[in-house]
């Protein structure tokens, strides 16, 4: 299974949409959370699903289980192990009719650590946005004036400001996937609007050479 697929497959243990036993239903949740529990942004998506539970909530659980899981091959391969005992239950219908019958069980009683719903960007993460913004805008416009002073022809302007323009899309890039995982900030929320400026800037420099 790719890491996607792993990780749908175990939020659907987790939320009661696959046919498993309790001991296996046990031993995902203690996989999911064990691993999860470790970070904010984890930790809140868990504490969104059980608050919230539904199709959304899961698939944020999901997105970022699988990260966990293309990260860690180790880990990867355990969880591929215990959710493959999901095609060969033992012969135990009766059992199972029964369980089904009874109240659903309910969400692991043990929370991680209390999370804040709006996750926090880290540090370094938000740095890197500012910095592939106005900063390295600066620092093109300076080498194409030194350039031109020496004689450069348009090219050479051209290359730099393709180049400057990619930094800032790439920037605007990282700051859109951030948001869409749930991490809010002002300081992420206003790199992010002036990397779009300088993008924009740029590109109507480009348009002017």
């Amino acid at each position: 299974m790719h890491a996607s697929e792993l990780a749908a497959a175990a939020v659907q243990v987790l939320t009661g949409g696959a046919p498993v036993s309790a001991e296996q239903k046990s031993a995902v949740q203690e996989l999911v959370w064990g691993r999860l529990g470790r970070s904010t942004l984890g930790a809140s998506a868990l504490a969104r699903l059980h608050e919230q539970p539904g199709e959304g909530s899961a698939s944020i659980v999901a997105s970022v289980l699988a990260d966990e899981l293309r990260a860690d091959p180790d880990f990867a391969e355990l969880m591929s192990r215990v959710l493959r005992l999901r095609s060969n239950p033992p012969a135990q219908t009766a059992t199972l009719q029964g369980a089904a019958a009874g109240p659903p069980p309910t969400f692991p009683p043990r929370m991680p650590a209390a999370a804040p719903a709006q996750v926090t960007p880290d540090a370094a993460e938000v740095r890197k946005i500012w910095l592939l913004g106005l900063p390295q805008m600066i620092l093109a416009y300076v080498v194409i004036s030194v350039a031109t002073h020496n004689g450069a022809g348009r090219p050479l302007q051209v290359v730099i400001l393709l180049a400057s323009a990619s930094l800032a899309a790439y920037g605007v890039w990282r700051g859109i996937r951030l948001l869409r995982r749930r991490i809010r900030g002002h300081l992420l929320e206003a790199g992010m609007v002036l990397n779009v400026l300088v993008l924009i800037r740029l590109v109507l420099w480009l348009v002017g050479v």
